[in-house]
């Protein structure tokens, strides 16, 4: 028997009109609909089909990154789909690939490492120690995966 084979697609969103401190509004099940519709609109309903186990199973409103699982073969149409987006649901966005693993464990070591050095770039905007404390909470604040 063969065992079902995962990928992971870790994807940072970057809005043109915000910075980069604002939050970002749109929640994980609005952005595996959106994904959903975008592969039919490109690949059609086979597109569609091969991409029935599309789950965002992690989603940063902070850093704005977000995992996306999928099967093996499939997670092709959404690493293709991305560079042609530009909207996510009333937000204009760009679609940025950072990582495609192969395992979970993988995907949380790079996020790390990311959010690592997304913390050491943006903790000199903050000026007094609160502020800079709560927002290295916020940021290493990840759920359970």
């Amino acid at each position: 028997m063969v065992r079902v084979k995962n990928r992971y697609i870790l994807v940072q969103f970057m809005c043109n009109n915000r910075s980069d401190t604002d939050a970002f509004a749109l929640t994980s099940t609005h952005l595996s609909g959106f994904l959903r519709e975008k592969i039919e609109k490109y690949y059609g309903e086979y597109g569609l089909a091969s991409t029935l186990r599309l789950n965002v199973i992690y989603f940063n409103e902070k850093t704005r990154l977000c995992i996306i699982q999928t099967r093996h073969g499939p997670h092709r149409f959404v690493t293709s789909i991305l560079p042609l987006l530009t909207v996510a649901d009333t937000e204009t966005v760009r679609y940025r690939t950072l990582y495609v693993g192969a395992t979970l464990k993988q995907c949380q070591k790079f996020i790390v490492r990311y959010q690592q050095e997304y913390v050491n770039k943006m903790i000199g905007l903050y000026k007094g120690e609160v502020q800079k404390e709560r927002f290295i909470e916020e940021v290493t604040k990840m759920k359970q995966i």
